[in-house]
C-alpha cells in the first residue's frame, strides 16, 4: 500500500513510502530500527526493547507491519499472537484463560523521528486489523504513563485504559484493551 507522508524532519516536506507486511529476512532491519529509535529517547525506559532472536519469531509467527521508504525502514508495528501463553496481556486484564486465544498482544510501535507527525502510528493498527487472524476479538497493549504521546495515539484508536501495574521487572505501565 502506498502513502504519502507530508513532513518529514518536522518538515513540509511529501515522501512516496510503501506500508507492508516485513519478512523474517528483514528482523536485521527491524532490530536496528529499534535499537536506533530507543537510543534517540531521552528516557529509554518508555520502550521495553525486544532481542534479535524474538524479533525474528515475530516476523515468522505473528504479524509485523512496516513503513519504508525503499530500502529505509522508517516505522513498524508488531502484532503478536500469545495464545495461552503468560505474555499475553489478556492474562492482566481478567479474561478468562479459555480466551485469550481471541486475544493479540500490540507489541512495539517504533516510528523514527524523522517520520514522525504523520499519524503512523494509528495508520499501521488500522491497516493491521483487516490481517488479524481470525477470531481475535480484542488487541492487548502495554504504554508507560510518561509516554503520553503514545497513550494518546492509543486512545484515539480506541484502547482504554484496564489497569495500571508494574510489568517488564518492575516498570510501570498502563494496561490498554481495544475490544474488536
Amino acid at each position: 500500500m502506498e502513502l504519502c507522508l507530508h513532513q518529514v524532519r518536522g518538515r513540509a516536506a511529501p515522501l512516496s513510502v510503501t506500508l507492508r507486511q516485513c519478512t523474517r529476512e528483514e528482523a536485521e532491519t527491524v532490530y536496528r530500527l529499534q535499537n536506533e529509535v530507543r537510543a534517540m529517547m531521552p528516557n529509554p525506559e518508555l520502550f521495553m526493547p525486544d532481542t534479535l532472536e524474538n524479533i525474528q519469531s515475530y516476523l515468522e509467527h505473528d504479524l509485523c507491519l512496516g513503513v519504508w521508504d525503499g530500502e529505509r525502514l522508517g516505522a513498524y508495528f508488531i502484532l503478536r499472537y500469545c495464545g495461552h501463553s503468560e505474555h499475553n496481556y489478556a492474562a492482566f486484564m481478567g479474561i478468562p484463560e479459555a480466551e485469550w486465544e481471541y486475544w493479540a498482544n500490540a507489541d512495539s510501535v517504533i516510528v523514527h523521528p524523522d517520520w514522525r507527525g504523520n499519524g503512523l502510528q494509528r495508520i499501521l493498527l488500522e491497516d493491521a486489523l483487516p490481517l488479524l487472524r481470525p477470531g481475535i476479538v480484542g488487541i492487548g497493549a502495554t504504554v508507560s504513563p510518561g509516554n503520553p504521546y503514545s497513550l494518546n495515539n492509543a486512545k484515539a484508536s480506541g484502547f482504554e485504559i484496564v489497569s495500571r501495574r508494574e510489568m517488564y521487572g518492575g516498570h510501570d505501565r498502563y494496561l490498554l484493551a481495544k475490544h474488536l
